[in-house]
């Protein structure tokens, strides 16, 4: 009778780790994908547009915290177009821009601190078809912008490490088996 019980209790205490090790592994999870992934952008990424716009807007799946910013605006003739801080509400970037130049390939790099605290690093570009103000061209777009285009589900994917995923996971069963073996060497010293 009392190796029974021995066993009951051996697997009511299993049971429990297994549940207390499962709970932390769903309440640990959201913090290891809360990386931020880039949303949407205006321009878009790889659009050719004809009148140059004043401002850069980045949309971000997540918040995005208003330190550890970088914005460079790279255009086609070597200079750099970016112009002062840019404004960070939310998950939202507005890059001011200098007027754009000569016809071509702009592109975008940009540095931010997502809400979790990871610095993360993106690049778009734009082609300008038609030459902007600084070249003599089209006066630029107003300065309220382009809208940004509504949120495509596909392009909000996590863009979180692999690896951080799997050593999070490998982290949880090691923690799910050593609390099994000190409950069964705790259980079997008691019996």
């Amino acid at each position: 009778m009392s190796q029974d019980r021995s066993r009951l209790t051996t697997r009511i205490r299993i049971l429990a780790v297994a549940i207390v090790s499962i709970v932390f592994v769903l309440v640990s999870a959201p913090y290891v994908s809360a990386h931020t992934a880039l949303q949407a952008t205006s321009p878009q990424d790889g659009s050719s547009i004809d009148r140059a716009p004043s401002q850069l807007l980045l949309e971000f799946t997540l918040p995005i915290q208003n330190i550890g910013y970088r914005v460079v605006v790279l255009g086609p003739d070597g200079h750099e177009y970016q112009a002062g801080n840019p404004t960070i509400v939310d998950n939202r970037l507005t890059q001011p821009l200098k007027p754009l130049g000569p016809v071509g390939d702009y592109r975008v790099g940009f540095r931010v601190v997502a809400a979790d605290g990871h610095p993360q690093t993106f690049g778009i570009r734009f082609t300008l078809t038609k030459p902007g103000p600084a070249a003599g061209g089209a006066s630029a777009v107003s300065a309220a912008g382009p809208a940004l285009p509504p949120p495509d589900s596909a392009g909000a994917a996590n863009n979180a490490p692999l690896w951080a995923t799997l050593i999070a996971a490998v982290g949880a069963l090691a923690l799910m088996s050593g609390a099994v073996m000190i409950g069964r060497r705790v259980t079997h010293g008691l019996g």
